[in-house]
């Protein structure tokens, strides 16, 4: 029987994943607009942003070393059930209430909490859904679902924000993601236990402290995982500060704010399709990598200084390049990490990057109220950039051979 990559199980998942991306873009535009469309302070913002990071931090760690032992689809389709059913009630509260600043904090601290348990399994479980040989085509699948879905979500989630107000979009959110819940039930898969030790504490701390040992010998996963964290976190103060920018420059509104956001990922979406169709020659990959981190440092410190026209075209290279170098370097990681490590090893990632998120968002929120937005964001950009001369230029032979697994 002919080998696809489009099995019954990657049909599903992808599926599933596309109507929780529509929830998820949808939600990621809205509470950052609500949040300073009501206090009209980036720092507040940028304290809102950085708080909801904090389970981000603390559970991936936690809650690794049972996924790595344990299977990973009950969290998938369960934790989306548990979103939805906390959207649909928060939206009901919201119908009855004004704004409070605490109260969006509090949720925010708990669905990004959420969200990160989800995160780990999912990059433990997607690997294993993608047929033998299909690798980078899966992943690129897997990066066009975000940018195709964003296209068409950011200005509809803005416009029924603008038009209805954040309790509709919620509730809207809320049965997307019970709806993709159900679809995610259905995948049947035979998961193999990574350990047969029965868990308990002690087995628990040894798992914890494997995660640890496998990154400290990895010294190529290590400084790429490094450099991913902080160029995240650039991202995002960056992409606070263009928001506000937005909502408070002469001439922009909120509208032109949310294309911009699709610019990026009609490119994105673009790419992706041309990712999927060429695989990239393996000797390619590494500098192709690199030179895409450059130009997209260089964009985003110069792209607020633009005019708008001008402004939407290098959003929507970066999104084009992007993509593609983000494939490369995911199908490289998670075909080189051994399954029975890869949640540990992934929740490593995801707190690195939700701390130095959270560091970036204070920062950029400080600087925010004293400086200007659009000189804030250069410095997101020039020190993204420096970063990637200290962690991935300088550390070639221990990154590129990453690059010849995939």
């Amino acid at each position: 029987m002919k080998k696809t990559l489009w099995t019954k199980n990657f049909t599903i998942i992808t599926i599933g994943t596309i109507i929780s991306c529509v929830g998820g873009v949808a939600m990621n535009l809205a509470l950052g607009l609500v949040v300073f469309d009501n206090t009209s302070s980036a720092l507040l913002t940028g304290l809102y942003q950085a708080s909801i990071m904090i389970p981000s931090i603390l559970l991936p760690i936690l809650v690794a070393p049972y996924m790595d032992s344990h299977k990973r689809k009950p969290f998938i389709f369960g934790l989306d059930a548990l979103m939805g059913s906390i959207y649909l009630l928060f939206a009901f509260y919201l119908m009855k209430h004004d704004f409070s600043y605490l109260l969006y904090m509090l949720f925010g601290f708990v669905t990004n909490g959420i969200s990160s348990i989800y995160s780990t399994a999912y990059n433990a479980f997607y690997p294993d859904l993608i047929s033998e040989g299909f690798m980078q085509k899966g992943y690129s699948v897997s990066s066009l679902i975000y940018p195709t879905v964003t296209v068409v979500t950011a200005p509809l989630s803005t416009m029924i924000y603008v038009q209805l107000g954040i309790p509709f979009l919620f509730c809207i959110v809320g049965g997307l993601l019970l709806l993709a819940s159900a679809f995610e039930s259905q995948i049947r898969i035979e998961e193999k236990q990574a350990s047969a030790q029965k868990f308990n504490f002690k087995a628990y701390r040894h798992q914890i402290s494997e995660g640890f040992s496998y990154m400290k010998q990895e010294k190529g996963l290590r400084n790429i995982y490094s450099y991913m964290a902080i160029t995240n976190a650039c991202g995002n103060g960056t992409e606070l500060m263009t928001m506000t920018y937005f909502q408070t420059a002469p001439g922009l509104t909120t509208t032109m704010y949310a294309l911009l956001t699709s610019a990026v990922t009609f490119g994105r979406m673009i790419g992706g399709f041309i990712h999927y169709a060429i695989k990239i020659p393996q000797p390619l990959r590494y500098p192709m990598t690199v030179f895409v981190y450059r130009i997209y440092q260089f964009i985003d410190g110069i792209v607020l200084f633009l005019p708008y026209p001008l402004m939407l075209a290098l959003r929507a290279l970066c999104g084009f390049l992007g993509v593609n170098s983000a494939t490369l370097w995911e199908t490289a990681v998670q075909s080189y990490l051994p399954t029975e490590m890869r949640a540990r090893v992934n929740s490593l990632l995801n707190v690195a990057i939700s701390l130095m998120v959270l560091i970036m968002q204070l920062i950029v929120g400080v600087l925010g109220e004293f400086l200007p937005y659009r000189l804030v964001a250069v410095f997101c950009a020039v020190f993204g950039f420096i970063c990637i001369q200290l962690f991935v230029v300088r550390n070639r032979k221990d990154i590129e051979p990453l690059y010849a697994n995939s």
